[in-house]
C-alpha cells in the first residue's frame, strides 16, 4: 500500500472518530440558508491541512535538492492541490449539509470523493513527495509495522484492475441501496463509514489505472474503466428511471428548493449517469490512446524507479 493511500486512510478514520452526534438528516438546508451551512469538523480541516502541508514540505524538498518542478511537476502539483480543494468541496462546504436535503447534492458529493478528488490527488505523485519528507528508513512500533504488513498484504491482492474494480462496484451499488442508503442518512457514524468506503476504494481504483503504463496492463485498465463507466451509468440509470422515490429520507425535504422527492431523485440519477461517469470515460479514452499510439511495452524495457527525480 503506498504512502498515499496510507495516509488517506489515517486522515478519514481520524474524521470518523470526530464523528458528529446529531444526524445528517435532522436539519433542513433552504437556500436562504445554504451559504451558512459550512461543515467545520475539526478532525477533517486539521487532516486535509496536515496532508496538504507534509506535501507541501516534500516537495519543496525534492525541488531543493533536484531542482524546480523536477520529479514532481507544477502541474502535478496543481492537480495534487485541485484534489485538496475537491475535499474541502465535498466536506467541509455547504454541498455537504445540503445533501441532507437533496439527493442530488448528495450524489454530487459522492462523485467528488469518488471520480473527481482520488484521481487529482494521486495525480500530485503524493508517494514521491511524503517519501522526501519523510524518508524511506522511518522508525515505527513493530506492532505497527506488524499491522502495516497485513494490510499491504490484503491491498496487494485488490491491487489489479480486477480486484479493484470489483471492490469499487460492490462499495458503489451496496451502499447505494435504499435501506443502506437512508440507514447512513439517520446515523451520522454509518455515514462517515459510507464516505470512508468511497474514498478509499476509489483511491485504489485510480491508483491501480494510473499505474497501468505498459501495453499489456494499460489494456487490463482500460477495461475496468469501461467497465465502471458502465455500470455506475446503469446505476445512475435505474435511480432516474425509477417510478416511485427510492431514499424515503428525501420525501417532505425537497419542496423549499422547487422539486418533489422524484423529481431531485431524477436528477441525482441523472447527475450520476452522465457527470460522474465522465471521468471514467476519459481515463479509458485516454488508455486506449495509448494502446493505439504506443502498442505493446518493449519486454526490455525497464520502468524507472518512482524515486526518480528526473521523471516529472
Amino acid at each position: 500500500m503506498s504512502v498515499a493511500l496510507r495516509t488517506a486512510v489515517i486522515a478519514f478514520v481520524m474524521s470518523i472518530l470526530d464523528a458528529p452526534v446529531s444526524a445528517h438528516v435532522d436539519a433542513v438546508v433552504s437556500p436562504d440558508r445554504l451559504w451558512k451551512a459550512w461543515t467545520f469538523e475539526p478532525l477533517i480541516v486539521l487532516s486535509i491541512l496536515i496532508t496538504g502541508v507534509t506535501y507541501a514540505h516534500g516537495v519543496r524538498r525534492l525541488w531543493a535538492h533536484a531542482g524546480s518542478g523536477r520529479g514532481v511537476s507544477y502541474a502535478r502539483a496543481l492537480a495534487f492541490a485541485a484534489g485538496e480543494g475537491a475535499l474541502l468541496l465535498a466536506l467541509i462546504s455547504p454541498l455537504d449539509a445540503l445533501g441532507g436535503t437533496l439527493l442530488s447534492a448528495h450524489m454530487a458529493q459522492h462523485g467528488l470523493l469518488v471520480g473527481v478528488a482520488p484521481p487529482l490527488l494521486l495525480l500530485g505523485r503524493p508517494s514521491v513527495a511524503f517519501a522526501w519528507l519523510l524518508g524511506r528508513s522511518a522508525p515505527s512500533h513493530p506492532s505497527a509495522t506488524m499491522m502495516w504488513r497485513s494490510v499491504n498484504a490484503f491491498a496487494r491482492e485488490l491491487a489489479t484492475p480486477l480486484g479493484a474494480t470489483m471492490l469499487q462496484g460492490v462499495v458503489l451499488w451496496i451502499w447505494h441501496a435504499p435501506a443502506l442508503f437512508d440507514a447512513a442518512l439517520e446515523h451520522e457514524w454509518l455515514h462517515a463509514m459510507e464516505h470512508l468506503c468511497f474514498f478509499v476504494s476509489a483511491l485504489l481504483f485510480w491508483e491501480v489505472l494510473l499505474n497501468c503504463r505498459s501495453g499489456r496492463h494499460s489494456a487490463a485498465a482500460f477495461a475496468a474503466a469501461f467497465v465502471t463507466f458502465m455500470h455506475s451509468g446503469l446505476l445512475g440509470g435505474l435511480i432516474t428511471m425509477a417510478p416511485a422515490p427510492l431514499y424515503l429520507s428525501y420525501v417532505g425535504r425537497t419542496e423549499s428548493w422547487g422539486l418533489n422527492a422524484l423529481e431531485d431523485q431524477q436528477l441525482a440519477g441523472l447527475f450520476m449517469w452522465l457527470p460522474l461517469g465522465l471521468p471514467y470515460l476519459v481515463a479509458g479514452l485516454v488508455l486506449a490512446s495509448g494502446l493505439v499510439l504506443k502498442g505493446p511495452e518493449d519486454p526490455g524495457t525497464r520502468r524507472l524507479p518512482v524515486s526518480s527525480v528526473s521523471q516529472r
